[in-house]
């Protein structure tokens, strides 16, 4: 069996994560996403908390996962891929296992001396394998996948840009409750509009 495994923060998930999940699940039987449910705060930059984006996932992300796609919450989700692994060789797995991420984030997280201690004896038998290593192009941003950011969708939610954000994500979900949740429970572009009526009485 396939398994595809994608370790993600994804604050906030947009439709570079969701054509990496859909990617794992039409070349897998079955895939395993690792979400952190950490909070993420940068001085100068919009703060992503844990539990809204917990209510993003369940309220508009779970509903568009591909049939085979299960999400795990909680943890650093590339300790959690080495997890996964280092238990199915213990369970003496006969799986293939596929990590996704692009071609740097491989490299950085999953380097070769880490492989050899953690990944053994399955990466060493070919069972433990890298997409985006074995197609870099194929995972870079702009070229083989969509041109979204997390950093410019943090830049749309902190400059009240509902267009901007709406373009970076994934279709089939609820743009307006998204961006609700992730900016306070408060629609910029409404609040604006009620500001204006009042003002001009």
């Amino acid at each position: 069996m396939r398994i595809g495994l994608v370790p993600m923060s994804a604050k906030p998930y947009h439709a570079g994560h969701h054509w990496l999940v859909e990617k794992a699940a039409g070349e897998n039987d079955q895939v395993i996403i690792f979400v952190s449910t950490s909070d993420r705060k940068r001085k100068g930059e919009k703060s992503i908390l844990g539990k809204d984006m917990g209510r993003v996932w369940r309220e508009e992300l779970e509903p568009i996962m591909p049939n085979n796609v299960e999400i795990q919450y909680g943890g650093a989700p590339v300790q959690k891929v080495y997890q996964a692994i280092i238990d199915a060789a213990a369970a003496g797995s006969v799986d293939t296992y596929f990590v996704y991420s692009d071609a740097t984030d491989t490299g950085l997280n999953y380097p070769e001396k880490n492989r050899i201690k953690y990944m053994e004896p399955l990466y060493s038998q070919g069972q433990v394998r890298f997409p985006g290593e074995e197609d870099p192009a194929g995972f870079t941003r702009g070229e083989g996948s969509p041109n979204v950011s997390g950093t410019a969708m943090r830049q749309a939610l902190q400059t009240c840009n509902i267009e901007a954000f709406r373009r970076g994500l994934p279709a089939g979900v609820d743009v307006e409750n998204v961006y609700d949740i992730l900016c306070g429970g408060v629609n910029e572009r409404y609040l604006r509009a009620w500001v204006r009526g009042v003002l001009r009485g």
